[in-house]
């Protein structure tokens, strides 16, 4: 167990194996040294192992390197300076020996960069016994920075994902996670059925989320922010969405459901690629800053268009903002059926919708010079497409990961507060000169900041 009166230094990867449980308080800060290959620095939670991360807003769980003080002073360009945080289940996936790739047997692979022999790395089921609803624990208000040290085998190049899920069923609970500053992907699925609500990727190197070997839960809520610069350009796809990353044939295929992500790019790449026979459903989103918001992937003999023709592959009520073109189709100009269809599912072109301007002083890695405004106005940002009446979506009758015309309440204490990456949010308070009571005085200071939008807690 981990308390939050300690700072926890990582000097070699933390395995929590089978039938063992890790947790750890609300306020605890685990600091992995730096280290590549064989040598880097994880905690990863091995099949039937637990995870009891339950930080809350006001006391979050922080994951990071040995050299962030957490005060803002860390530069945002530094990444690869640890491993990751890794969760290992037993639910499905598509992986068949036969394809090789990841697969160390039908329905088990291990995940990337770790030693196959090593059982603690597997994830999956032998002989395709999967439980999807494996419960690998809790992870609630955690903070994961700087990492994506490269794992394994140097010349393998495995870069590790800020949070990797390899067959993590939806017996797990994961909301209000945020990976910042990651070398790789934030956040990547490999098969599972766990759900992911209130998740933020900020200003990492590869994919924002990524889904592939047959994923099939559900996301709502979800931020992704990027900028160019520094020694790598950071930021990719969106979302990376393969069907099947062997493209093998095998089923399931990846078909997440997704609701409500609000997700800015570099002026460069792609808001969505949907890639190898994905199924599932993207609606009430909106994606800026790209230089394509959707690529559909046309070549091979069922794939992400083909699905999307006849319905297994939803988009739905999803805007573009600051996206040069809005389809294409294995990059290419889309046909008029999936044009049409695309346009006749609510999917537009919203210029204006949001600021998808952000820019960050590159010398230091710190300083915001153009803040972001991700908000849409009050009245703006409609949909007629409510999310699925269930367990685990939530009412949200706009598109976006915010509510338009309110604040980003729900990623307030975050990294977004401490580097004021929205800093068109001043707080609210009533005493603002801290005098004991509320007259004339406040009203002075506020005055100045008159018309702006402010947090609230």
């Amino acid at each position: 167990s981990l308390t939050c009166d300690k700072v926890y230094e990582l000097d070699q990867t933390l395995y929590v194996g089978d039938g063992l449980t890790l947790t750890i308080q609300a306020g605890s800060i685990i600091r992995g040294q730096a280290g590549t290959g064989l040598d880097a620095k994880s905690v990863l939670i091995s099949r039937g192992g637990k995870i009891m991360a339950m930080g809350t807003k006001n006391c979050p769980i922080q994951f990071t390197s040995t050299g962030d003080n957490l005060d803002g002073t860390k530069s945002l360009l530094d990444v690869a300076e640890w491993g990751g945080l890794i969760v290992l289940g037993s639910a499905t996936n598509n992986l068949l020996l036969a394809d090789g790739g990841l697969a160390i047997a039908d329905g088990v692979g291990v995940i990337e960069g770790f030693d196959t022999e090593d059982p603690r790395a597997y994830y999956g089921a032998e002989g395709q016994a999967f439980d999807d609803n494996d419960n690998s624990g809790v992870i609630r208000h955690v903070s994961i920075r700087h990492g994506g040290s490269v794992v394994g085998d140097p010349s393998l190049g495995n870069d590790i994902n800020g949070l990797t899920l390899g067959s993590v069923g939806s017996g797990t609970t994961i909301e209000n996670v945020e990976v910042v500053a990651n070398f790789d992907d934030g956040i990547e699925f490999f098969g599972g059925t766990v759900d992911l609500r209130y998740g933020a990727v900020l200003f990492c190197g590869d994919d924002y989320f990524d889904y592939d070997h047959g994923y099939s839960g559900r996301n709502q809520f979800l931020y992704g922010l990027q900028f160019a610069g520094g020694d790598f350009d950071q930021g990719d796809e969106g979302l990376e969405m393969d069907g099947d990353d062997e493209n093998s044939g095998n089923d399931p295929a990846s078909a997440p459901v997704i609701y409500n992500a609000t997700i800015i790019g570099n002026a460069s790449d792609r808001g969505i690629l949907a890639k190898e026979a994905l199924e599932g459903k993207i609606a009430n989103s909106i994606f800026g800053n790209f230089n394509v918001g959707v690529d559909l992937d046309n070549d091979r003999a069922t794939d992400a268009v083909d699905n999307f023709l006849n319905g297994d592959l939803e988009l739905v009520n999803n805007s573009f903002v600051d996206c040069p073109t809005l389809l294409t189709v294995g990059e290419a100009t889309p046909s008029s059926e999936v044009g049409n269809l695309f346009s006749n599912n609510g999917n537009i072109d919203a210029p204006g919708l949001i600021d998808t301007s952000f820019d960050i002083d590159t010398e230091n890695g710190t300083t915001v010079l153009d803040a972001a405004n991700v908000t849409p106005a009050a009245g703006t940002a409609s949909t007629d497409e409510p999310a699925p009446l269930d367990d685990f979506f939530q009412p949200a009758a706009y598109r976006g990961a915010f509510a338009p015309g309110s604040n980003e309440s729900w990623l307030s204490g975050s990294t977004i507060d401490t580097y004021n990456i929205d800093n068109s949010l001043v707080s609210c308070p009533s005493d603002l000169n801290n005098d004991g009571e509320i007259n004339s005085g406040d009203f002075l200071i506020f005055s100045g900041d008159f018309g702006s939008s402010c947090a609230i807690e």
